[in-house]
């Protein structure tokens, strides 16, 4: 006898949730109500990852040292630890975004595509260690779609390509990256560009911004 599995009702509302997903900051996030973007700190979670890091590279290199083995059960379980650990502060924060998506009635959460972090980093030798090895593009996108589906909201991946070095303000791109931060030398404003990027991911789907959503984005 065939069992029917139904599927979970879709949202009522229309409204949906930008994110711009990231290194420094995990995710940056807005939809239309939100005054200025929510930035979740990955600061703390890249600070476990290098530890673990260092821990993995001294048993390497002990080994390296000692009998020139590749691999021990210490070494895999250290490896183990800092997937682990890694994935917990994910499902962590993918569970209270999209926990409050559900509480706002959100209808679709609109990703920024994580290809591009990588793009935007490959001139960076240490950046490029730390993405190429900290980011698991798919196992954080299956998490929201997961996690979203238990209240039938709908994931989407959008191309976030240039979306932190144009300014949402005016639209320009002669812009300027200082650090974290991006200046726009047409109209001045001046922005974190993560929060510059999940504006242009909300710009680009139609979204309009409120006043002030640029100007207190730092």
């Amino acid at each position: 006898m065939a069992v029917k599995v139904e599927k979970p009702p879709k949202r009522g509302g229309s409204k949906p949730l930008y994110i711009d997903l990231g290194v420094i900051n995990l995710a940056t996030v807005w939809f239309k109500g939100l005054k200025q973007p929510i930035a979740f700190s990955g600061r703390s979670v890249l600070a476990d990852w290098w530890y673990w890091t260092k821990k993995i590279a001294k048993e390497q290199s002990r080994l390296a040292r000692v009998n020139k083995a590749r691999t021990s059960r210490r070494l895999r379980k250290l490896f183990r630890i800092r997937k682990r650990r890694f994935r917990h502060a994910v499902n962590a924060m993918v569970k209270a975004i999209v926990d409050d998506a559900a509480q706002l009635n959100i209808s679709k959460i609109i990703l920024g595509d994580l290809k591009g972090i990588r793009e935007n980093n490959h001139k960076n030798g240490k950046a490029n260690l730390m993405i190429h090895n900290f980011w698991s593009h798919t196992y954080i996108i299956q998490r929201f779609r997961e996690k979203a589906e238990e209240y039938g909201i709908e994931v989407i991946e959008v191309d976030e390509h240039k979306t932190s070095s144009i300014c949402p303000n005016c639209g320009s791109n002669k812009t300027v990256k200082r650090g974290r931060l991006l200046k726009c030398i047409s109209c001045g404003v001046e922005a974190h560009r993560d929060a510059v990027g999940v504006l242009n991911i909300g710009l680009a789907q139609g979204a309009k911004l409120p006043a002030g959503a640029i100007n207190g984005a730092m």
